[in-house]
């Protein structure tokens, strides 16, 4: 008996503060939004700095490419593979022709 009326009296206490509760229930969802957000903004600042250390690499590995590639492109280089690699030789005086124009 004394349970049922402590069961009516916590009902209408309930139906006199909708209100009250509405806004205690948004309070804790905005809340857990914005612990959701704080969360997803920190992965993302990880992810960021990731990116950003990858793109140092990256750059890093493009200088060193362009490097290698004109160190390749040097013509001492490309002269002693010819002689090397072809057999080929710098003409010497005799072996010269000359071209003129009419």
């Amino acid at each position: 008996m004394k349970q049922m009326q402590l069961i009516k009296i916590i009902g209408q206490e309930l139906r006199q503060r909708k209100l009250v509760i509405l806004l205690l229930l948004a309070c804790i969802f905005s809340a857990l939004a914005v612990v959701q957000m704080s969360h997803l903004n920190r992965q993302l600042t990880i992810q960021q700095e990731v990116n950003y250390q990858q793109r140092d690499q990256l750059d890093t590995e493009w200088r060193n490419l362009l490097l290698e590639q004109r160190a390749l492109a040097e013509h001492s280089r490309v002269e002693e593979i010819a002689r090397r690699q072809l057999n080929m030789q710098r003409p010497t005086g005799k072996l010269d022709v000359m071209v003129q124009l009419p």
